[in-house]
């Protein structure tokens, strides 16, 4: 679904959706004003799960390995992650993995309850799938379904579909074979324990790509799949390398699809999907190692944001850059290209690697961005010996163990992107608009000696009486939902046809704001 501004229109009805300032779809005209990306904020108790169980080995928090949700039925944090437990056997099997579950009243302190389904050396594990009698599965993305009718369908994961020879002992250095691989399944479940796959997997039997990422749509009523379809192009060659093939930053012919991209898939019932889309191909504002390794995307009231993970190669790196748009297919990045959550410093929990395959969760006024953190890189350990590498991680298989984390950072509500203005008073005019509803309400922050106010005019730009900016009692607070008053009341509904507003701000972030009752 479309929602934006239309210049064959008189004004945008804007209803009582929030309206941010990402993209200029409402801004007629700036002053004095920069767009400023906030980054989320990461918590104190970092990292929020780690290594620490003696049947864990390889525990891992990447795109995609990992999901969290919030569970309002039964007022719990829900995560479901993977442990790669054949990754250091000899041989190395990357493809035997099981998928664990943790849960946490608060989101910060997680338990790893003992489910009665697998015991390791003697120990009940917080095993819940990828084990007998389920099928063999890799590359999770757990979905909660808003829209679901059947109670026992309410969890829905989907997943790399392995055959019971993925699961032997095989020099996993060259991937997953393709004898191994079964296509995409899916299984559900009532409560994100206690899951049945489908009878009728795989659903999409091509699939080649271990990236999958599983969304639904709230406005659109439509399951959403981003994903690796088809994985990589490259050669059965012995000598050609499937892991780091040369770039062709032109792409001439025959040498498509070297570097990692994001398709999209569509589907009413997330057994049957459309034919998969290129959504995200790296181009000429990415460096020439750069790979796209997956994306989730999320509504913001009317926009669709995301998050696109990209693997610098040859650093062997991990960073998220937020990506928006306005119909959900013609994406943009952020101006700055600048990581939406940074990487810690040397030696922290998350200072080679930043990934999210998963939508924020909101708490309140608050949105809540679990991400997965790497200490060590993406793959230079994996392939060391194969490779001759010598690196610290090649030789103390500890340091890998630990390198993957659960991560939290914190965002206010809607706080992506702002206006600000400096020590100079500036404003930002909006095109015309209308709305039924009352109230006009600000997302904003001011410093000590700042302030925002709005005046409120016609289409073409004449200040109702009552409404200027002197008569606006101006604003100098921090409150993502903070109504507007003048002299002349705090409605704007009785102003007879559409309006714009002219928001005045110095020292000052300005989020968005929004018509409402209350």
């Amino acid at each position: 679904m479309f929602i934006a501004y239309r210049p064959d229109q008189v004004y945008k009805n804007v209803g009582t959706r929030r309206q941010l300032f990402i993209d200029d779809d409402i801004v007629a005209v700036v002053k004095n004003v920069t767009r400023r990306m906030h980054a989320p904020e990461k918590h104190p108790s970092n990292p929020l799960i780690q290594r620490d169980k003696p049947w864990e080995v390889l525990p891992m928090f990447r795109g995609n390995t990992y999901g969290v949700q919030f569970d309002s039925q039964d007022s719990l944090y829900k995560c479901w992650y993977e442990d790669y437990y054949g990754a250091f056997s000899k041989p190395k099997s990357w493809n035997r993995d099981r998928v664990y579950y943790a849960t946490s009243k608060d989101g910060i302190a997680w338990e790893k309850p003992a489910l009665g389904k697998l015991e390791v050396d003697g120990r009940d594990t917080n095993a819940c799938f990828s084990i007998p009698p389920y099928e063999w599965a890799s590359c999770i993305s757990v979905l909660q379904d808003p829209r679901e009718s059947d109670p026992s369908r309410r969890y829905k994961v989907v997943y790399y579909k392995l055959s019971d020879a993925g699961k032997e002992p095989s020099d996993g250095t060259n991937g997953m074979s393709q004898n191994e691989v079964q296509g995409l399944g899916i299984a559900f479940s009532p409560d994100g324990v206690d899951w049945t796959p489908y009878d009728g997997n795989p659903i999409i039997p091509e699939w080649g790509g271990d990236v999958e990422v599983l969304t639904y749509d709230p406005l659109d009523e439509k399951y959403v799949l981003y994903g690796r379809y088809g994985g990589q192009s490259g050669s059965a060659h012995p000598d050609h390398d499937s892991w780091f093939a040369p770039v062709y930053p032109n792409v001439p012919a025959g040498m498509w699809g070297i570097r990692r991209r994001v398709y999209r898939l569509e589907s009413e019932d997330c057994i049957n999907w459309t034919d998969a889309t290129l959504m995200f191909n790296p181009g000429p504002d990415d460096n020439v190692d750069d790979s796209y390794y997956c994306f989730v995307p999320w509504r913001a009231e009317e926009m669709h944001l995301g998050l696109l993970c990209v693997l610098h190669q040859v650093d062997n790196e991990m960073d998220i850059y937020l990506m928006h748009s306005r119909d959900g297919r013609d994406w943009n990045r952020f101006v700055t290209h600048r990581p939406f959550i940074p990487r810690g410093p040397a030696g922290s929990y998350d200072c080679v690697g930043v990934e999210m395959p998963i939508q924020p969760v909101e708490v309140g006024d608050e949105l809540r961005f679990y991400y997965g953190g790497m200490s060590v890189p993406h793959d230079f350990w994996y392939l060391a010996e194969k490779q001759g590498l010598d690196l610290p991680e090649a030789h103390d298989p500890e340091l890998v163990m630990n390198g993957h984390t659960l991560n939290l950072a914190t965002l206010r509500r809607d706080g992506y992107v702002s206006f600000d203005a400096g020590i100079r008073d500036g404003y930002v005019e909006t095109k015309p608009m209308f709305s039924a509803s009352p109230g006009l309400f600000i997302n904003g922050k001011c410093a000590q000696d700042g302030y925002i106010a709005v005046e409120v005019m016609d289409s073409w730009s004449n200040v109702w009486d009552g409404y200027s900016k002197g008569d606006c009692r101006p604003f100098s607070g921090d409150d993502v939902h903070h109504r507007a008053t003048w002299s002349g009341g705090d409605t704007v509904n009785n102003i007879p046809g559409s309006i714009k507003l002219r928001f005045h701000l110095r020292n000052a972030e300005l989020y968005g704001f929004q018509f409402a009752g209350a």
